[in-house]
């Protein structure tokens, strides 16, 4: 799920809320009239009835942290967008077919999309999985696939939302704050549950609707992440008139850019037949325990695996270099301390980051913090020295901890590193709209090239997918630059010759 009202794992932190010269109002007084303003307040009783809702749409979700230029907007997918929810459970199910974008089609993400491609996410109390069909694992064929690490991600999104914001303020009781600020009234309140330790704040509008909502949670590369949310043109949008009021345009910001942006062309307040059941196999699911598979690929190089990104490690006369420290602090320390155990008493001098996307980033401040100099594609350079300035103070990463200045060299066409022995070359790789700054690796000696993302090796025997161009820019690229290729150890997928990428490549 995207990282947004529908996106990569949200961490739980804090968020200055109020500005000291606000004027503070009666927070529970200030709530109530934004439920009647929704519409949320009903019956007789005179009680928050909005128990579930659906709601319909279309627009864009955007790929955050995968830009094709590194400061520069995320990659649009165009989306048809079908959610619903119950507060009770809390639970929420998001349908969405993404499609390709018009006109030049440039990053990562999953870009370009060879079809229309269908996600079905879904959360439900302390359950997270995705769907092949809605209500997988109930019905012969479908599968439901356990995602336990977007729990939090899922339920922030189903309470970002406007009703939801306004059930949580309830919630919070006398830690829900209002005040006026710059004109608006504003609401602030700490969520509980899951999700206690992430603080919220709510920004209504002239009519006393929710307009704008924001948090702030930690990521591995920009640290004290806010999301703004903001809601506009409230209206009826159900089948029959309620009078319950929700908006027809939604719009998210990550690091700036926007994630999400949809029209809203339906909306369903308590339909009873919203379910949802958790399969078997999701509630039993084990946690993935993370660890760091190592091969010997040659004299000295060793293929570092047992996740979803895989690093490279060269073993030099005095140092060590790596190529790729992905993801997060985890995950580096963990790639970190298993080349000490392969490779003893040399240091990792050397870090090969090889593109800007934040998956393949995120591991690099604990490099940072280990000492080694990391070398990047030259348009990076800044924007990395940018983004490591920002706070960490949400969950403190292992440079946070320690602060050090980064040691950062740009690498334009070609960089070449050598002890007279053993050899690593890293070139740019030109043509690619995965990403701009993307690095290759060639070890001459070993015959071995080293790539991330621009071939992916699907499983032996796997039937052939449909060609993707970014696998015959790279053959062209390994031709211009006259390699040596006998192997190819992929920063996804497995090991395999460059006989194997000319067997994609002719089948297509």
């Amino acid at each position: 799920m995207v990282r947004c009202l529908f996106c990569y794992t949200l961490i739980a932190g804090a968020l200055a809320l109020a500005a000291p010269c606000a004027r503070a109002q009666d927070a529970q007084s200030v709530i109530k009239t934004a439920e009647y303003a929704l519409g949320m307040i009903r019956g007789p009783q005179r009680v928050d009835a909005i128990n579930t809702l659906e709601y319909w749409g279309t627009g864009s979700t955007y790929a955050f942290g995968q830009s094709y230029r590194p400061d520069s907007a995320w990659p649009e997918f165009k989306v048809t967008y079908h959610a619903s929810l119950s507060y009770a459970v809390p639970a929420m199910r998001v349908d969405v077919t993404r499609s390709n974008p018009d006109g030049l089609i440039q990053g990562g993400g999953g870009l370009p999309l060879a079809a229309p491609q269908r996600q079905i996410q879904v959360v439900s109390g302390k359950f997270a999985w995705n769907e092949s069909v809605p209500g997988a694992g109930f019905t012969p064929g479908s599968t439901a696939t356990p995602t336990p690490g977007a729990v939090n991600d899922r339920l922030l999104q189903l309470w970002t939302l406007p009703f939801g914001v306004l059930k949580m303020a309830v919630k919070a009781g006398l830690a829900a704050k209002a005040s006026t600020e710059g004109g608006a009234t504003v609401i602030t309140f700490p969520l509980s549950g899951a999700l206690e330790g992430i603080a919220m704040k709510v920004t209504l509008n002239a009519k006393n609707q929710p307009e704008r909502v924001e948090t702030r949670t930690s990521d591995p590369v920009l640290g004290d992440l806010l999301t703004e949310t903001t809601y506009s043109d409230y209206r009826d949008l159900g089948e029959i008139a309620t009078d319950v009021q929700f908006p027809s345009h939604i719009v998210q910001k990550q690091g700036s850019f926007p994630v999400l942006d949809l029209t809203i062309t339906k909306a369903d307040p308590n339909n009873p037949y919203i379910v949802f059941p958790v399969p078997d196999n999701v509630e039993k699911a084990p946690l993935a325990p993370l660890k760091v598979e190592t091969q010997k690929v040659s004299d000295g190089v060793w293929y570092l695996t047992g996740g979803t990104h895989h690093s490279v490690a060269v073993e030099f006369k005095n140092y060590v270099a790596l190529v790729e420290c992905p993801l997060n602090d985890e995950r580096a320390m963990a790639v970190i301390e298993s080349v000490k155990k392969i490779i003893h008493n040399k240091p990792i001098r050397y870090v090969v980051n090889s593109h800007h996307h934040f998956d393949h980033l995120g591991g690099l401040r604990a490099c940072v913090a280990e000492g080694a100099t990391i070398l990047t594609a030259a348009e990076n350079k800044p924007y990395y020295q940018k983004v490591w300035a920002m706070p960490h103070t949400l969950k403190p990463d292992r440079l946070a901890q320690a602060p050090k200045k980064p040691v950062i060299e740009a690498v334009t066409e070609k960089r070449v590193l050598t002890d007279g022995t053993q050899t690593l070359e890293l070139y740019h790789l030109q043509g690619t709209n995965h990403a701009d700054t993307m690095l290759i690796g060639y070890l001459p000696k070993a015959k071995v090239l080293i790539e991330a993302d621009v071939y992916n090796p699907a499983p032996p025997n796997a039937p052939a997918g449909p060609l993707v161009k970014e696998n015959v820019n790279l053959y062209e690229n390994i031709k211009r630059l006259n390699l040596d290729v006998q192997q190819i150890t992929p920063l996804h997928g497995r090991l395999v010759t460059i006989e194997d990428l000319q067997k994609v490549i002719a089948r297509n």
